[in-house]
Protein backbone atom coordinates (compact mmCIF):
# COMPACT_ATOMS: atom_id res chain seq x y z
CA UNK A 1 0.00 0.00 0.00
CA UNK A 2 1.34 3.39 -0.76
CA UNK A 3 -0.44 6.65 -0.45
CA UNK A 4 1.27 10.30 -1.26
CA UNK A 5 0.36 13.78 -0.39
CA UNK A 6 1.38 16.90 -1.64
CA UNK A 7 0.72 20.56 -1.24
CA UNK A 8 2.89 24.11 -1.92
CA UNK A 9 3.49 25.79 0.90
CA UNK A 10 2.79 29.19 2.19
CA UNK A 11 3.13 31.69 -1.54
CA UNK A 12 5.23 33.85 0.94
CA UNK A 13 7.59 30.81 1.34
CA UNK A 14 7.78 29.85 -2.24
CA UNK A 15 11.29 31.37 -2.80
CA UNK A 16 12.66 28.71 -0.39
CA UNK A 17 10.35 26.21 -0.30
CA UNK A 18 9.06 23.43 -3.44
CA UNK A 19 7.13 21.35 -2.01
CA UNK A 20 5.67 19.33 1.25
CA UNK A 21 5.57 15.62 0.54
CA UNK A 22 3.99 12.83 2.88
CA UNK A 23 4.32 9.26 1.78
CA UNK A 24 3.00 6.42 3.79
CA UNK A 25 3.92 2.81 2.86
CA UNK A 26 2.89 -0.42 4.19
CA UNK A 27 5.57 -3.22 2.95
CA UNK A 28 5.07 -6.75 3.81
CA UNK A 29 7.33 -8.96 2.44
CA UNK A 30 10.60 -8.16 0.44
CA UNK A 31 12.17 -4.70 1.09
CA UNK A 32 11.25 -1.48 -1.24
CA UNK A 33 14.56 0.31 -2.42
CA UNK A 34 14.95 4.17 -3.80
CA UNK A 35 18.41 5.18 -5.21
CA UNK A 36 19.53 8.87 -3.75
CA UNK A 37 21.06 10.10 -6.86
CA UNK A 38 22.14 14.06 -7.56
CA UNK A 39 20.29 17.15 -6.52
CA UNK A 40 20.74 20.29 -5.03
CA UNK A 41 19.06 21.79 -2.10
CA UNK A 42 18.21 20.15 1.06
CA UNK A 43 15.58 18.24 2.43
CA UNK A 44 14.27 17.71 6.07
CA UNK A 45 12.46 14.44 6.63
CA UNK A 46 10.35 13.68 9.65
CA UNK A 47 9.37 9.71 10.00
CA UNK A 48 6.94 8.66 12.60
CA UNK A 49 6.64 5.00 12.13
CA UNK A 50 8.82 2.59 11.15
CA UNK A 51 12.33 4.38 9.83
CA UNK A 52 13.72 3.92 6.37
CA UNK A 53 17.43 2.55 6.45
CA UNK A 54 20.17 3.98 4.26
CA UNK A 55 22.73 1.46 2.55
CA UNK A 56 25.26 1.98 0.82
CA UNK A 57 25.16 0.26 -2.82
CA UNK A 58 27.45 -2.43 -1.71
CA UNK A 59 26.81 -3.68 1.28
CA UNK A 60 23.35 -5.31 2.26
CA UNK A 61 22.36 -3.60 5.65
CA UNK A 62 22.28 0.21 6.35
CA UNK A 63 21.70 2.37 8.88
CA UNK A 64 18.12 3.95 10.54
CA UNK A 65 17.40 7.36 10.00
CA UNK A 66 16.62 9.68 12.73
CA UNK A 67 12.87 10.36 12.92
CA UNK A 68 13.60 13.91 12.40
CA UNK A 69 16.61 14.36 9.52
CA UNK A 70 18.36 17.27 7.38
CA UNK A 71 19.82 15.99 4.04
CA UNK A 72 21.93 17.87 1.85
CA UNK A 73 22.56 18.07 -1.11
CA UNK A 74 24.17 15.12 -3.39
CA UNK A 75 26.29 15.16 -5.79
CA UNK A 76 26.46 11.05 -6.95
CA UNK A 77 24.76 8.32 -6.11
CA UNK A 78 25.90 6.36 -3.24
CA UNK A 79 23.23 5.20 -1.60
CA UNK A 80 19.93 3.90 -1.29
CA UNK A 81 16.82 4.10 1.00
CA UNK A 82 15.77 0.88 2.24
CA UNK A 83 11.66 0.92 3.07
CA UNK A 84 10.23 -1.95 5.08
CA UNK A 85 7.32 -2.42 7.47
CA UNK A 86 4.59 0.82 7.97
CA UNK A 87 6.52 4.12 7.24
CA UNK A 88 4.70 7.17 7.26
CA UNK A 89 7.49 10.29 6.43
CA UNK A 90 7.08 13.63 5.94
CA UNK A 91 9.02 15.50 3.46
CA UNK A 92 10.01 19.14 3.50
CA UNK A 93 11.99 19.74 -0.05
CA UNK A 94 13.81 23.20 -0.30
CA UNK A 95 14.87 25.21 -3.21
CA UNK A 96 18.98 25.11 -3.78
CA UNK A 97 19.39 28.06 -1.57
CA UNK A 98 16.38 27.88 0.36
CA UNK A 99 17.54 25.86 3.67
CA UNK A 100 20.63 29.02 4.32
CA UNK A 101 17.89 31.66 3.62
CA UNK A 102 16.02 30.69 6.09
CA UNK A 103 18.20 29.14 9.39
CA UNK A 104 21.72 30.69 8.23
CA UNK A 105 23.33 27.45 8.64
CA UNK A 106 26.13 27.14 6.29
CA UNK A 107 24.76 23.89 3.95
CA UNK A 108 28.03 22.57 2.80
CA UNK A 109 29.01 20.66 5.80
CA UNK A 110 25.69 18.96 5.15
CA UNK A 111 26.38 17.91 2.08
CA UNK A 112 25.79 14.14 0.91
CA UNK A 113 24.45 12.82 3.67
CA UNK A 114 21.90 12.79 6.43
CA UNK A 115 22.12 14.48 10.01
CA UNK A 116 20.37 14.29 12.71
CA UNK A 117 17.67 17.23 12.97
CA UNK A 118 18.03 18.19 16.46
CA UNK A 119 21.72 18.53 16.15
CA UNK A 120 21.46 21.08 13.17
CA UNK A 121 18.49 22.94 13.76
CA UNK A 122 17.62 22.82 17.92
CA UNK A 123 15.07 22.45 19.85
CA UNK A 124 12.82 23.54 17.69
CA UNK A 125 12.42 21.69 15.36
CA UNK A 126 11.91 18.98 17.75
CA UNK A 127 9.15 20.79 19.36
CA UNK A 128 7.15 21.12 15.93
CA UNK A 129 8.42 17.23 15.10
CA UNK A 130 5.75 16.68 18.62
CA UNK A 131 3.45 18.61 17.03
CA UNK A 132 2.90 17.15 13.56
CA UNK A 133 3.35 13.73 15.64
CA UNK A 134 0.06 14.65 17.21
CA UNK A 135 -2.41 14.57 14.41
CA UNK A 136 -2.58 12.29 11.26
CA UNK A 137 -4.31 14.75 9.00
CA UNK A 138 -1.66 16.02 6.29
CA UNK A 139 -3.93 19.59 5.95
CA UNK A 140 -2.94 20.53 9.60
CA UNK A 141 0.56 19.02 9.45
CA UNK A 142 0.89 21.46 6.27
CA UNK A 143 -0.79 24.20 8.58
CA UNK A 144 1.91 24.05 10.99
CA UNK A 145 4.61 23.44 8.87
CA UNK A 146 3.93 26.92 6.91
CA UNK A 147 3.48 28.61 10.38
CA UNK A 148 6.77 27.12 11.42
CA UNK A 149 8.83 28.44 8.82
CA UNK A 150 7.01 31.62 8.18
CA UNK A 151 8.27 32.68 12.12
CA UNK A 152 12.06 31.50 9.97
CA UNK A 153 11.27 33.35 7.42
CA UNK A 154 10.30 36.90 9.54
CA UNK A 155 13.35 36.38 12.09
CA UNK A 156 16.51 35.22 9.58
CA UNK A 157 17.43 37.42 7.06
CA UNK A 158 20.31 36.40 5.37
CA UNK A 159 22.94 38.02 2.85
CA UNK A 160 21.95 38.59 -0.85
CA UNK A 161 25.13 39.71 -1.84
CA UNK A 162 26.26 36.91 -4.38
CA UNK A 163 23.02 34.84 -3.62
CA UNK A 164 21.45 36.86 -7.05
CA UNK A 165 24.62 36.34 -9.19
CA UNK A 166 25.00 32.36 -8.15
CA UNK A 167 21.58 32.23 -8.99
CA UNK A 168 22.17 32.83 -12.28
CA UNK A 169 23.94 29.65 -12.64
CA UNK A 170 20.87 27.42 -11.99
CA UNK A 171 19.10 28.83 -15.54
CA UNK A 172 19.29 26.27 -18.02
CA UNK A 173 21.21 28.57 -21.01
CA UNK A 174 23.23 31.74 -20.78
CA UNK A 175 25.11 30.70 -17.79
CA UNK A 176 27.27 33.44 -16.72
CA UNK A 177 31.14 32.34 -16.09
CA UNK A 178 32.41 32.45 -12.21
CA UNK A 179 34.88 35.21 -13.61
CA UNK A 180 31.60 37.27 -14.56
CA UNK A 181 29.69 36.83 -11.88
CA UNK A 182 32.64 37.29 -9.42
CA UNK A 183 33.15 40.88 -11.41
CA UNK A 184 29.58 41.59 -10.78
CA UNK A 185 28.67 40.96 -7.31
CA UNK A 186 32.71 42.53 -6.64
CA UNK A 187 34.38 39.26 -4.71
CA UNK A 188 36.84 37.29 -5.81
CA UNK A 189 36.10 34.14 -7.27
CA UNK A 190 37.57 32.50 -3.80
CA UNK A 191 34.84 34.71 -1.91
CA UNK A 192 32.49 34.07 -4.81
CA UNK A 193 33.00 29.99 -4.07
CA UNK A 194 32.71 30.15 -0.17
CA UNK A 195 29.21 32.01 -0.59
CA UNK A 196 28.14 28.95 -2.81
CA UNK A 197 29.49 26.38 -0.44
CA UNK A 198 27.44 28.25 2.15
CA UNK A 199 24.28 29.11 0.60
CA UNK A 200 24.32 25.75 -1.88
CA UNK A 201 26.52 23.32 -0.63
CA UNK A 202 28.54 22.93 -3.24
CA UNK A 203 30.79 24.94 -5.61
CA UNK A 204 30.18 27.05 -8.54
CA UNK A 205 31.19 24.73 -11.05
CA UNK A 206 28.82 21.77 -9.33
CA UNK A 207 26.03 23.72 -8.73
CA UNK A 208 26.05 24.38 -12.75
CA UNK A 209 26.31 20.81 -13.65
CA UNK A 210 23.81 19.31 -10.89
CA UNK A 211 21.20 21.78 -11.75
CA UNK A 212 21.58 20.97 -15.92
CA UNK A 213 21.59 17.16 -15.13
CA UNK A 214 18.68 17.66 -12.88
CA UNK A 215 17.03 19.95 -15.67
CA UNK A 216 17.58 17.17 -17.89
CA UNK A 217 16.61 14.10 -15.43
CA UNK A 218 12.88 15.63 -15.39
CA UNK A 219 12.65 16.48 -18.99
CA UNK A 220 13.30 13.29 -19.24
CA UNK A 221 10.89 11.96 -17.01
CA UNK A 222 8.14 14.08 -17.91
CA UNK A 223 8.25 13.66 -21.55
CA UNK A 224 8.80 11.33 -24.65
CA UNK A 225 11.08 13.41 -25.97
CA UNK A 226 14.50 11.50 -27.49
CA UNK A 227 17.40 11.63 -25.76
CA UNK A 228 18.87 13.84 -28.09
CA UNK A 229 16.03 16.48 -27.59
CA UNK A 230 16.61 16.82 -24.17
CA UNK A 231 19.76 17.17 -24.42
CA UNK A 232 19.40 19.86 -26.12
CA UNK A 233 16.88 21.05 -24.15
CA UNK A 234 19.08 21.24 -21.09
CA UNK A 235 21.75 23.77 -22.46
CA UNK A 236 24.04 19.89 -23.46
CA UNK A 237 26.86 20.40 -25.85
CA UNK A 238 25.70 16.82 -27.66
CA UNK A 239 23.66 13.01 -26.16
CA UNK A 240 26.85 11.93 -25.18
CA UNK A 241 27.37 15.11 -23.02
CA UNK A 242 24.58 13.92 -21.18
CA UNK A 243 25.16 10.70 -20.77
CA UNK A 244 28.31 11.12 -19.16
CA UNK A 245 26.21 13.20 -16.21
CA UNK A 246 24.09 10.37 -15.90
CA UNK A 247 26.84 8.24 -15.08
CA UNK A 248 28.16 10.42 -13.07
CA UNK A 249 25.39 11.79 -11.15
CA UNK A 250 22.92 8.63 -11.10
CA UNK A 251 25.25 5.79 -11.70
CA UNK A 252 24.57 4.48 -14.81
CA UNK A 253 22.86 6.01 -18.40
CA UNK A 254 19.81 7.60 -18.86
CA UNK A 255 17.25 4.79 -19.27
CA UNK A 256 18.25 2.63 -16.47
CA UNK A 257 18.47 5.78 -14.40
CA UNK A 258 14.84 7.01 -15.19
CA UNK A 259 13.51 3.24 -14.82
CA UNK A 260 14.78 2.92 -11.25
CA UNK A 261 12.98 6.04 -10.26
CA UNK A 262 9.36 5.25 -9.32
CA UNK A 263 6.84 7.79 -9.46
CA UNK A 264 6.44 8.24 -5.95
CA UNK A 265 10.02 8.91 -5.73
CA UNK A 266 10.80 12.52 -4.01
CA UNK A 267 12.69 13.68 -7.15
CA UNK A 268 9.69 14.20 -8.88
CA UNK A 269 8.67 16.46 -6.34
CA UNK A 270 11.56 18.94 -6.55
CA UNK A 271 11.14 21.89 -8.51
CA UNK A 272 14.16 22.80 -10.41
Amino acid sequence: MLKIEQAPPHPQLAPYISAFVQRDFRISGSASEEPVVARLGLMLEFQFRDLYQVAAFDVDLGDRCSPVTVIGPISRRRVRLVIRGTVSALAVIFTPSGFHRLFGVPASPLAEMGTEGHAVLGAGISNIYQQLGNTDAFARRVMLLNRFFLNRRQRHNSRQDALIGLSALLTPSARPSVAQIAKNTGLSSRQLERRCLEYFGVSPVMLARISRFQRALKLSLASTDSLLRVAHASDYYDQMHMVRDFHAFAGGPPMRTLASLAPHHLIHFQRS
